[in-house]
């Protein structure tokens, strides 16, 4: 933490960062706020192919969830758009005021706008299970529920063949005496 110093300011304390060995700033970011209390800054996460021209006729909310669809160049393509407002995140942007960088005010809130693979609200047929089926050569022990036992020529041959009527046993009257 040697890089940090700090230092005391008119305001309060003051955190000063001092660049590293073999770098040097491109930029000075001198500490002050934008000067315009209407700014709202938003951190916006959009897939890498977003186009953001594609959403300037669309309104975008500022809480809640929201699924819009969008033509991109010709194509339509199906987003969701999540946003929360959030005020007490730490996170800054440095944002360019002339020849330098200036902090932004805190963000307000977090918008992701996501790629969607298709209408969810569509009812899609569920294709019904193929039957079991055993694979040739392996004796069948048991019976598993819903499979068909596979016919092998020889009970084809047999099932052609004419059957034999089963001959009805007598009963035998038993001579009483």
């Amino acid at each position: 933490m040697e890089r940090w110093k700090r230092a005391m300011d008119d305001s309060g304390d003051k955190v000063v960062f001092n660049c590293p060995l073999n770098f040097e700033p491109l930029a000075v970011c001198d500490g002050t706020v934008s000067s315009d209390p209407d700014l709202e800054v938003w951190l916006i996460k959009t897939p890498a192919d977003f186009n953001p021209e594609s959403f300037t006729t669309h309104r975008l909310p500022l809480s809640g969830h929201k699924t819009q669809k969008v033509k991109v160049d010709g194509v339509r393509r199906l987003y969701h758009v999540t946003a929360s407002s959030c005020t007490d995140a730490p996170y800054r942007a440095l944002l360019p005021q002339g020849d330098k960088l200036v902090c932004a005010p805190p963000f307000h809130g977090f918008i992701t706008i996501s790629d969607s693979l298709g209408d969810s609200t569509a009812i899609h047929a569920i294709p019904d299970r193929p039957p079991v089926s055993i694979p040739e050569g392996l004796k069948l022990r048991y019976c598993p529920f819903g499979s068909v036992a596979p016919r092998s020529k020889r009970e084809g041959n047999l099932t052609n063949l004419p059957t034999k009527k089963k001959s009805k046993k007598r009963k035998r009257e038993v001579a009483r005496e």
